[in-house]
């Protein structure tokens, strides 16, 4: 995951076919242009920041960025219909389920796709944030020195609950992966659970060499 919030110690791209657009009857975009030569240093080194700045879901800080200043709105990068920004906090987090290859995944794997559009739709979501079961798996749970999470004295209960469900679901989203790998989720999934387990005080994600 595991994505959480700092204040908890533990926490495709739809693609759509390409057309070409013709102007008048006959004339192509950058038609009679020359093409890049293969190993074109500019175009090169253009790829390489590009794909060495974009993380592990093929966005870069640039795109997330501009989404968090909304520049570009919500239903811009939104595909799946249940994203919102209202309670997004940081530019990490600016990111739809459909640009998730692992969240499509889950979608693709039983056929649902066909019939629902957010992963937050998806029945074992449901099933997987419920409060009940949330407070069972919590103890269960890890953090990075290995103690169990429990909800502190004075920390709200709800606050609690909110970073358990993000724990277990990166679990469901992108398996195990330690306490040392973190990794965002969509903003569709932040949106339902701090709807339904709002406490305040939102801090948001943080990476794993970001939290104490």
């Amino acid at each position: 995951m595991s994505s959480t919030e700092s204040d908890i110690s533990a926490s495709i791209s739809d693609s759509s076919d390409s057309s070409e657009y013709v102007f008048g009857s006959r004339y192509l975009p950058y038609e009679g242009e020359p093409l890049a030569a293969v190993g074109d240093d500019i175009t090169d080194e253009f790829c390489k920041e590009a794909t060495k700045e974009a993380d592990l879901d093929g966005l870069t800080p640039a795109i997330l960025e501009s989404r968090y200043d909304r520049k570009n709105k919500v239903d811009s990068w939104c595909k799946c219909g249940k994203c919102s920004d209202q309670n997004l906090v940081g530019a990490l987090e600016f990111r739809c389920c459909h640009e998730i290859t692992e969240a499509i995944g889950k979608l693709t794997f039983d056929g649902s796709i066909e019939k629902i559009s957010c992963v937050t739709l998806h029945e074992d979501f449901n099933a997987l944030t419920n409060e009940t079961v949330l407070s069972q798996v919590g103890p269960l749970l890890r953090d990075r020195k290995g103690k169990s999470y429990r909800c502190r004295s004075g920390t709200p209960y709800k606050e609690y609950i909110r970073a358990v469900a993000y724990r277990w679901l990166a679990r469901w989203l992108f398996g195990y992966m330690g306490p040392e790998n973190t990794r965002p989720l969509p903003a569709c999934i932040y949106e339902n659970i701090r709807v339904r387990y709002n406490a305040g005080g939102q801090t948001g994600y943080v990476n794993a060499e970001e939290r104490s």
